[in-house]
């Protein structure tokens, strides 16, 4: 479901400067799921490395095709967010990212589904 940022995204918050684009999912934490956010990382198939951690937050940069870009996992005691910041700098990042502002929300909850999914699989198998 989309959401707003959590009060504990500070990292996030703090990556970007007057971003042009900011978002939020979550999925509710089911019993036996990881705590530790960085065992979601997964949600992004472990493709970008965690810039920072602090507080039940990892921060992943994940920049491309000239946008600044920035994921980040928050875990709280009920939820899973993955939040995204966006600022674009020339013609060619914003007519990139004109374009994959579109599918984004539908992708960025189809990963954090997966990972959910996965997590919740794995949870009961140890469970």
């Amino acid at each position: 479901m989309a959401v707003e940022f959590p009060e504990g995204a500070r990292l996030i918050r703090a990556a970007l400067e007057r971003p042009d684009h900011q978002d939020a999912y979550a999925v509710e934490l089911r019993p036996g799921m990881p705590r530790d956010p960085a065992a979601w990382t997964g949600v992004l198939r472990d493709a970008f490395p965690i810039a920072s951690r602090r507080d039940g937050e990892v921060l992943m940069d994940v920049s491309t095709a000239g946008l600044d870009a920035w994921a980040s996992i928050v875990v709280d005691d009920t939820h899973v967010i993955l939040c995204s910041s966006v600022k674009t700098h020339a013609w060619r990042s914003r007519l990139y990212w004109g374009v994959v502002k579109w599918v984004h929300p539908f992708m960025a909850r189809v990963m954090l589904a997966r990972a959910h999914r996965n997590l919740d699989h794995a949870a009961r198998k140890t469970g």
